[in-house]
């Protein structure tokens, strides 16, 4: 089973011919982020600085390249350091337009996914982390910083195209077996913007399958190496934490992230066989979609389980994902912030 944005992510990938009747609107969708562009630059719209370091990660490909773990990786880092980060999101998916903060029982319709997840992973870590979510994100910074006037380093979840907010530090995240794909702007192809920008942000970090340095992306511009792995389940239904070898029944795969195939090769290769589901990224999950699963034991992503906490049963698990990063990027991030 393909969702519809999975269909479409692999011509993207597989370089299909057809996507390109699609150009004309790629060409329109250039000029308007041409402009826009232009227009923050010289200074037609407003670029906001807010009162503390700004960390920007995000993609220049639509679909998953694994930025939320490399957050979760970064956030770690930085408290170890001695630092209170706080979190901003657009809260992708939800109902949300001005600032609203992130609580451990927000629902997903107001906060967006992503970001009840990671507040979620954080309460289960004892990490006690200030997470905001807003249409625009320069508010939603101030008024983290408002309410949490001891955080002293932002990290923008995704945003890099979000120019009205003024960052000091890029991210750009590439799944490395996807790269670019056809190199084509959306519709055509997945690109939100030219691959030119993957040269000039700060860092560009390739998220391999097993941890690599001295990478370099497909046009040649050097990065740091990612390697993100989940060795543990969580059951959904009581929180127990257990090796991948408590599951006795048939298992079912089941996803709504924008970069299924990574999920389930990490799955294959510690060992298990399944069946795949796909929803599209972001899908949000009701009980019927299950209903056919009952004597199976399902597993899902993370970011898919907190969509699922009001009718989770006992066969459902989730794999929490972490990573492994070159720490390289982060001396060049303290280098560059003063830290």
């Amino acid at each position: 089973m393909k969702s519809i944005h999975e269909s479409l992510n692999k011509q993207y990938y597989d370089k299909s011919s057809w996507v390109l009747i699609l150009l004309p609107l790629s060409f329109i969708y250039l000029i308007i982020i041409t402009f826009r562009s232009w227009a923050y630059k010289i200074g037609i719209f407003k670029t906001i600085r807010i009162d503390v370091p700004v960390v920007v990660v995000g993609n220049i490909t639509i679909g998953g390249t694994g930025k939320t773990p490399l957050i979760i990786w970064l956030l770690e880092k930085l408290i170890k350091l001695g630092m209170k980060p706080g979190i901003i999101s657009r809260g992708y998916n939800s109902n949300v337009n001005s600032p609203q903060e992130v609580f451990i029982d927000s629902e997903v319709l107001n906060v967006g996914d992503e970001a009840l997840m990671m507040k979620l992973r954080h309460q289960r870590d004892d990490l006690d982390i200030p997470i905001f979510v807003g249409k625009k994100r320069a508010q939603v910074g101030k008024a983290l910083l408002k309410s949490y006037p001891d955080v002293d380093i932002l990290i923008s979840d995704d945003g890099l195209q979000h120019y009205e907010l003024y960052r000091d530090f890029e991210i750009v995240v590439v799944d490395e077996a996807r790269q670019f794909g056809n190199e084509f702007l959306i519709p055509a192809g997945p690109l939100r913007e030219g691959v030119a920008k993957a040269s000039k942000v700060d860092a560009l970090v390739i998220n391999s399958q097993f941890l690599k340095k001295n990478l370099t992306d497909k046009n040649g511009n050097p990065a740091y190496g990612m390697n993100c792995y989940g060795d543990l389940l969580v059951n959904c239904f009581n929180n127990m934490i257990s090796d991948l070898d408590v599951l006795e029944k048939e298992i079912v795969v089941i996803t709504g992230i924008g970069n299924p195939e990574r999920f389930f090769k990490q799955l294959s290769v510690a060992g298990l066989k399944f069946k795949k589901i796909i929803f599209n990224d972001h899908h949000l999950f009701i009980e019927s979609d299950f209903k056919d699963y009952d004597d199976m034991d399902i597993i899902m992503t993370e970011k898919d389980a907190v969509k699922c906490k009001s009718f989770a049963k006992e066969n459902f698990w989730y794999l929490p994902i972490y990573a492994d990063v070159e720490e390289g990027l982060l001396k060049k991030l303290m280098k560059k912030l003063r830290i």
